[in-house]
């Protein structure tokens, strides 16, 4: 019997699936720290690798149209590379130190692009090699570098279809390397795996209703939705480490 815990955990996914695809920025942005409150931290990492790949797997099929291949691949590759070697090590380092300087990164420059209109300067051939190997490196690490790879991404002033598809495949490839490493640390115990059938429904209606309510978000107040999200998740960030540190 599924117990309230459990429970809340799914609710917190599917509102973290339909929030995450909606304002461009990663589920798993708000959906890792919330879920360590509920899970241990390696139960969390995998639960949220397992949902990433399902609902990546899903956003892929119904966003196919609008991705931007090259963008995608220019993150994607040093994304992939970064999120394998950030998994290894995952198991090494206090997540609450780095979700506390992750926390305090993201309401920074969340901020500072909110408020500083021209981000052009920002938009050199580099960007999008170090915010992939950045955002690859915290998901690997922490399971959650969405929110760094939409603050690249939105100076690319992409519209809303694209930015979700292309960061949605730019995600793909680490999803896959860090759930098969996860797994290979035994992050996921047997007790767990009721989760995943829940999560594989998750996936499916969160992204269905997703798509559905995205007609009403408007495009030109979309960069601003992603950078007031960004903002939030590192609030939520910042706030759960602290916590976490006094329990």
């Amino acid at each position: 019997m599924i117990q309230h815990h459990e429970l809340y955990f799914i609710i917190l996914a599917f509102l973290s699936e339909v929030l995450g695809t909606l304002s461009g920025v990663s589920s798993s942005a708000l959906f890792v720290p919330l879920a360590k409150l509920l899970e241990s931290a390696p139960v969390a990492l995998a639960l949220t690798a397992s949902l990433h790949v399902l609902g990546n797997s899903v956003r892929t099929v119904i966003y196919w149209k609008s991705i931007d291949w090259k963008l995608s691949l220019r993150f994607g590759l040093p994304a992939i590379i970064m999120t394998g070697l950030g998994a290894q090590f995952s198991d090494s380092f206090s997540d609450q130190v780095y979700s506390v300087s992750l926390g305090i990164f993201l309401i920074l420059f969340s901020i500072f692009f909110l408020f500083f209109k021209n981000k052009n300067i920002f938009q050199g051939k580099w960007l999008p090699f170090v915010g992939g190997a950045l955002s690859g490196l915290l998901t690997g690490l922490l399971g959650s570098g969405g929110a760094v790879r939409s603050l690249a991404l939105v100076v690319f002033n992409l519209n809303p279809m694209a930015f979700i598809a292309t960061s949605t495949l730019i995600d793909f490839g680490g999803d896959i390397l860090r759930l098969g490493i996860y797994l290979q640390k035994g992050y996921l115990n047997p007790e767990h795996y009721f989760y995943i059938p829940l999560l594989m429904l998750v996936a499916f209606t969160a992204n269905w209703l997703a798509k559905s309510l995205l007609r009403f978000v408007p495009k030109e107040h979309f960069q601003k939705i992603v950078l007031f999200f960004v903002l939030l998740m590192g609030v939520i960030s910042l706030v759960s480490a602290v916590y976490r540190f006094q329990i």
